[in-house]
């Protein structure tokens, strides 16, 4: 079965770069793209996150925000309102991922347990990001750990940026496609080898800036590069540009 990803942006951030790569690119804030993802060709559109909304995110965050579209508008896109979506996968549960879930009107949400327990008494480091009322009351299918949903739809847990963060494996016309759960651009996969400190060991990737756990998110990033034919980092610039993957 050759399922197609469609990337639908309904906002953007101001975000300082090193924010997304561990210990590089600080002083050097970026307009961001915080998409969600529909995936076509199966017998049910499936949606990866939700997005947010520029009036949800500027309550919770100093830096910029904007709206490009409304979340509606977004799905029109891709010929679905959403009250035709019945079936969402949330990567984990910080705020610009899943601020419109409620705007489904009956889906249910797919998440793993490590999250959902994990947002009952977040680490302060990482509470800010959080947010009850934004999640509280959704119809949770919890899941643990890799995870086949669906024909052609993997989920992968890829923990490290937060403890229950999934990646989507999503099987194309151009082989496996990869929406990293985790907060990244093309940048963490393809860059040039500036250490941050003098070292004879080159990186296969660049972390999260964004992490619980530093290492667990490194293996992570590498686990998905290596199994992906195609590779979507998740607020990549490009996810503004492509209206379909492959």
């Amino acid at each position: 079965m050759a399922l197609t990803i469609h990337p639908l942006v309904p906002s953007r951030l101001v975000i300082e770069a090193g924010r997304m790569t561990y210990l590089r690119n600080y002083g050097n804030p970026r307009w961001l793209p915080c998409p969600f993802f529909a995936i076509l060709g199966g017998d049910e559109p499936v949606l990866v996150d939700t997005g947010a909304s520029a009036t949800v995110m500027s309550k919770l965050r100093a830096e910029p925000v904007e709206d490009l579209m409304t979340f509606e508008e977004a799905l029109a896109r891709v010929d679905l309102r959403p009250e035709d979506v019945s079936l969402v996968i949330l990567t984990h549960l910080m705020y610009d991922h899943c601020a419109n879930a409620k705007r489904t009107n009956a889906a249910r949400f797919v998440a793993q347990k490590a999250e959902v327990e994990f947002v009952k008494n977040p680490h302060p480091m990482l509470a800010g990001a959080y947010h009850a009322h934004l999640y509280e009351g959704l119809d949770f299918q919890v899941v643990e750990g890799d995870l086949e949903l669906k024909p052609g739809i993997r989920l992968l847990h890829t923990p490290g940026h937060s403890p229950g963060n999934q990646s989507v494996a999503v099987e194309t016309s151009a082989g496996t496609a990869v929406i990293t759960g985790f907060c990244c651009t093309q940048e963490n996969f393809r860059f040039n080898n500036v250490q941050a400190w003098v070292s004879s060991v080159d990186p296969e990737v660049i972390p999260p800036g964004i992490h619980l756990d530093m290492a667990q998110a490194y293996d992570s990033a590498v686990r998905v590069k290596k199994m992906a034919d195609i590779l979507i980092p998740f607020h990549d610039p490009l996810t503004e540009e492509l209206s379909r993957i492959p």
